[in-house]
C-alpha cells in the first residue's frame, strides 16, 4: 500500500464581517496555500482525516450538532441546510435523525462561505470543494478560479460600457456635458 499524501490546505478566515477586504500581505503568508480570501485570522481546512481517535487536530470533539456548528462559523443553521442541500456539506446523522458535524467542518463551512462572498455560483463552489479532495488540487481549482474571474472581468467590462452609453444618453436628454 502506497504511503499516504500529506494533507493538502487551504487557509482562509472564519466569517466574522463581510466587509473584511482581502490583504496582498495575507495572500502572500503561506506559498504552499491556496488563500481564496484574505484577511482575518486564518483556519486551515484539510482534506486527509482527522488525527487520533474521536478528535480533531485542535482537540474540539468531532460530532457537532447544527446548531453548534452554526454558532461555531457564525452562520444559520438555514445555512448549513442550504449547504447540504447544493452538496457542499456531507453530514452524518445519529440514531434518531439529527445531522452530526465533524469539527473540520468548520473549516469547510469557512471556505464555502469565502467563495459565495467572491461571487461563486453554487456549481461552481460545489466542483471547487470536489477538487480540493482530490491529490494535488490546487493547480485545478486556480484554472477554475481563474476562470470565474475573467467571466466577471468581461462583464464588468460590459456592465462599464452600458455605464458609459447611458451617461452619454442621459447628457443628451439633459442637455448638459
Amino acid at each position: 500500500m502506497p504511503p499516504a499524501e500529506p494533507a493538502q490546505r487551504l487557509e482562509f478566515p472564519m466569517r466574522s464581517d463581510a466587509s473584511t477586504a482581502p490583504s496582498s500581505d495575507d495572500a502572500a503568508a503561506s506559498p504552499k496555500a491556496l488563500s481564496p480570501c484574505g484577511g482575518g485570522p486564518a483556519h486551515r481546512l484539510e482534506s486527509t482525516s482527522e488525527s487520533g481517535p474521536g478528535r480533531h487536530h485542535d482537540s474540539a470533539p468531532v460530532s457537532l450538532s447544527i446548531s453548534e456548528l452554526a454558532h461555531r462559523c457564525q452562520v444559520s443553521t438555514r445555512s448549513l441546510r442550504y449547504y447540504e442541500e447544493q452538496g457542499l456539506l456531507f453530514p452524518s446523522r445519529n440514531a434518531v435523525g439529527h445531522r452530526r458535524y465533524r469539527a473540520k467542518d468548520a473549516d469547510c463551512v469557512g471556505f464555502i462561505q469565502c467563495l459565495y462572498g467572491a461571487g461563486l455560483p453554487s456549481d461552481l463552489i460545489r466542483t471547487v470543494v470536489q477538487e480540493w479532495k482530490l491529490p494535488d488540487s490546487a493547480p485545478r481549482i486556480e484554472a477554475l478560479l481563474r476562470t470565474r474571474h475573467a467571466e466577471l472581468s468581461r462583464e464588468a467590462e460590459e456592465l462599464h460600457s452600458k455605464l458609459t452609453g447611458l451617461e452619454a444618453v442621459l447628457n443628451a436628454v439633459t442637455g448638459s456635458s
